[in-house]
C-alpha cells in the first residue's frame, strides 16, 4: 500500500512499546501490557501489532489454533458434519484509543482475514470466529464485524460470530476485481 498509514508486524517487543497503550477495556490493556508475551513465548498465541509511521504502538490483534463441534455452530457446520470443524480464533483487536475511527481496527482485520486465509491454505480451517466483547459497545463492536461480512455462528449466542474461508476469499476475489 503505498500510502499506509500504519505497519503491521508479528509482535516484537523491542519494536512494539505497549506501556502507554490504552483501548478503554480496561482488561485488555492489563493483557497486552502484562500478559501477552508469556503467551507469545509459550506458542498459545500469535500476536500482530500496528505502529504508525512515527512508530507509535496503535492496535494489536492476535490470533490461535480453534475448532468448534458442528452442534455449536450450525451456521457453519455442513449438513451431518459430526467430526470438529477446525477454525482460527481472533482473541482480541484493539486500537489505542487516540486512533479509534481513523480505520486502524479495520486495518487491522483486514490483515487477520488475509492471514487467516494464508493458514487455511496450508493446515485448513473453515473459519475465523471471534467472540465481540459483551460491555458497554457491544452493539457498536458487533456492528463492526457484521458491516465486515462476520455473521452469528447459530448457537444462540450473539457474541459469537464467524467468517467462512469462502466468503472471505469470495470477498477478496470480488475487491480484486473491482480494481480492474
Amino acid at each position: 500500500m503505498p500510502d499506509a498509514k500504519y505497519v503491521i508486524q508479528l509482535f516484537d517487543k523491542a519494536l512494539h512499546d505497549r506501556r502507554a497503550f490504552s483501548c478503554g477495556v480496561e482488561a485488555m490493556d492489563r493483557w497486552i501490557r502484562y500478559s501477552v508475551s508469556d503467551q507469545v513465548k509459550s506458542d498459545r498465541l500469535r500476536l500482530w501489532c500496528a505502529n504508525d509511521l512515527e512508530g507509535k504502538f496503535v492496535g494489536f490483534y492476535g490470533l490461535t489454533a480453534h475448532f468448534v463441534n458442528p452442534d455449536d455452530a450450525p451456521s457453519l457446520a455442513r449438513r451431518k458434519e459430526r467430526q470438529p470443524i477446525p477454525a482460527i480464533y481472533l482473541p482480541a483487536l484493539a486500537v489505542d484509543k487516540t486512533c479509534q475511527g481513523q480505520g486502524v481496527g479495520a486495518a487491522l482485520l483486514a490483515d487477520a482475514i488475509i492471514r487467516s486465509l494464508e493458514i487455511s491454505d496450508s493446515i485448513g480451517a473453515a473459519a475465523l470466529i471471534l467472540d465481540v466483547l459483551d460491555d458497554g459497545d457491544f452493539d457498536k463492536r458487533k456492528a463492526f464485524y457484521l458491516k465486515l461480512g462476520f455473521a452469528e455462528i447459530g448457537n444462540g449466542d450473539p457474541r459469537r460470530l464467524f467468517l467462512s474461508m469462502k466468503d472471505a476469499r469470495a470477498e477478496l476475489r470480488s475487491q480484486f476485481k473491482s480494481r480492474d
